[in-house]
Formats: structure tokens, C-alpha cells, sequence
């Protein structure tokens, strides 16, 4: 097994092990999606994260692989298609969003916590966490056909609230790996509500401290944005930047 792919997989196990398992019973298939995403993980403050969860629930950060020591997933998402459970594209049929994810933790439960959305189509908010924001996405890629290949990437959210947050990214891309997953999020605001995620995705490695991978390009993350800087407080740290050119989703409610 080549050392991306041995990444890829003990964070797909990882966040398997670290949300709360959903008893068998009738699934209902209710659409599937088509994006390309990057993954980011923050260790923050811990008290203006805990503000996010909801009640009786502590935040825990993730317990291993590329992601351990970060309490904070931010996940940029670029859906290029989003289909009903008939196969048929919404409307509209691609969307962007910037979606902030935490664990939390009750006696011995660990669930994952969809905290807030910010999205091009709020009035997609199963979670109801969804608020609107305008959202670009600048991105290249160049180099040889069959050599190094270097990605550079700037998103710039804004919601309708005010402020803006501002991603960039230039890296090398290494090996890339292909891996299935399954994940349990639940709503913040309605801790009883819950999806469940089967997905498969390709994932570039970009940075990991946890792992001890040192970073293949430069990034940052800047945020103006009001309702935020109670956890982008400028202490911030970068656990992990993970670049998914490709990533395929069916949605499921338990």
C-alpha cells in the first residue's frame, strides 16, 4: 500500500471510529451529488467553538490520522452537480458552500456536528445551520501531462451578513489515493436530526503536522467575517490542508 493511500485510509477509519454509530434499520435514499472540495483543520479557541455546539455536548478534537489534534473541519465545497433520487439535476444544479464541522461528546457518544453553512443555495438546509453567501472559486492547474503538476486555488466567501473569508492555495500535488467512506452528521441546531453519507473521493495530502507531513505549497486562511471570530481569533493553527478534486456522494436519512 503506496503512503498516500495508507493516509487516506486511517482517516477514512478515523472518522469512522469517532462518530456515533446509527442503529440498522429502513434508510431512505434521498439524492446524491458530484463535487470537488478542500478540507481544512483547525485547532481554535476552544471556548468560541464550544459556543457553536449544541447543549450537552463538548467539543473533542479528532482523536487520529491526518486531522488529529484539529477541533474544526472547514470544508469549501464546489458542487458541480446535485441530483434528486431519481437521477434528475436540481434546480439550480450546482451550488458552492463553506461548511464548519466539529466532534462533539455526551457520556460516551461522539457525533459529528454540521455547526453552520454558508452556502450559494441556503434554501438547502437540511440542518438548519444554512445562511446565504455569495462564493468564487479562482482555480489552475499546470505542468506536464505525465509530470509534476502544480494547483493553485483562491476562494472568497461573503455572506450576506457581512464580512468575507479568504482561501488560497498553491501546492505540488503528490500521489493521489482513491477511498471509499461512510459518515453520521448531525444539525447542531437539531442534534436529533441526522444523514448518513457513503461516499467515494480522490484525495491530495497537501499538509499534515499530525502526520509529520510537511506542506507541498503555501496557504491561508483570512476571515472579516463577525460571527466567526470567536473561533478565527488569529491563534489559530493548521492541522491539515486536504485537496479532493473529485469527490462522489449518495445522501441517505436513517
Amino acid at each position: 500500500m503506496t503512503p498516500i493511500m495508507s493516509l487516506i485510509r486511517s482517516l477514512t477509519l478515523m472518522l469512522a471510529l469517532t462518530v456515533i454509530s446509527v442503529p440498522a434499520q429502513a434508510e431512505t435514499y434521498v439524492g446524491s451529488n458530484i463535487d470537488s472540495r478542500v478540507l481544512v483543520g483547525l485547532k481554535v479557541n476552544l471556548d468560541g467553538l464550544q459556543a457553536l455546539m449544541p447543549d450537552g455536548w463538548a467539543s473533542v478534537p479528532f482523536p487520529g490520522g491526518p486531522l488529529k489534534g484539529a477541533n474544526l473541519l472547514f470544508a469549501l465545497i464546489d458542487g458541480v452537480l446535485e441530483m434528486d433520487p431519481e437521477g434528475k439535476p436540481l434546480d439550480p444544479a450546482s451550488r458552492r458552500a463553506a461548511v464548519l464541522v466539529g466532534l462533539g461528546k455526551n457520556d460516551d457518544a461522539v457525533r459529528m456536528y454540521v455547526l453552520k453553512i454558508m452556502t450559494t443555495a441556503p434554501e438547502r438546509n437540511p440542518y438548519a445551520v444554512a445562511s446565504a453567501a455569495e462564493i468564487t472559486r479562482t482555480q489552475s492547474l499546470s505542468g506536464d501531462a505525465n509530470g509534476i503538476r502544480t494547483t493553485s486555488d483562491e476562494w472568497h466567501i461573503l455572506p450576506v451578513e457581512g464580512g468575507e473569508l479568504v482561501f488560497t492555495l498553491n501546492y505540488t500535488a503528490g500521489k493521489r489515493g482513491w477511498t471509499p467512506g461512510e459518515l453520521f452528521p448531525h444539525s447542531a441546531a437539531n442534534p436529533d436530526f441526522s444523514r448518513i453519507y457513503r461516499y467515494e473521493q480522490m484525495v491530495d495530502l497537501v499538509v499534515s503536522t499530525a502526520l509529520g507531513k510537511p506542506s507541498s505549497g503555501e496557504f491561508s486562511l483570512t476571515s472579516t467575517i463577525t460571527e466567526l471570530d470567536a473561533v478565527l481569533d488569529g491563534s489559530q493553527e493548521t492541522i491539515a490542508v486536504m485537496d479532493v478534486p473529485f469527490y462522489l456522494r449518495k445522501v441517505f436519512l436513517p
